[in-house]
C-alpha cells in the first residue's frame, strides 16, 4: 500500500461554485439539510462513499497458485474433480 500521511484534521475549503470536483457553499448547506447531517458527517460520508468506490475491499494476493499449492489443494481435498480446481473464477 502506498504510504498515506497521519492526518488527524485538514483544512476544507469550499468552492465559490460547483464543479466536477468540488461543491460550493449552497450546495453543501443543501446537502446537510437534505440528510440532517452535520458538517462533519456530511464530508465523512462522501470520504466513505469514495472510498467503497475506488479502494480495494480486499487484500490483494499473490497471483495465481503455483502447482505444488495446487497439488497440496487436490491433495486435502480428494473429493474434488480436478476439473472443478482447473476453472478459473474470472
Amino acid at each position: 500500500m502506498a504510504h498515506v500521511e497521519k492526518l488527524d484534521t485538514v483544512l476544507f475549503r469550499l468552492r465559490p461554485q460547483d464543479t466536477p470536483t468540488g461543491i460550493s457553499t449552497e450546495t453543501f448547506g443543501l446537502l446537510m439539510a437534505q440528510t440532517g447531517m452535520n458538517k462533519t458527517e456530511v464530508i465523512h460520508y462522501a470520504l466513505r462513499q469514495l472510498a467503497d468506490r475506488y479502494l480495494p475491499k480486499y487484500e490483494l494476493d499473490d497471483g495465481p497458485l503455483t502447482p505444488e499449492q495446487m497439488d497440496a489443494i487436490k491433495a486435502a481435498s480428494p473429493a474434488l474433480p480436478d476439473s472443478r480446481l482447473t476453472r478459473s473464477l474470472f
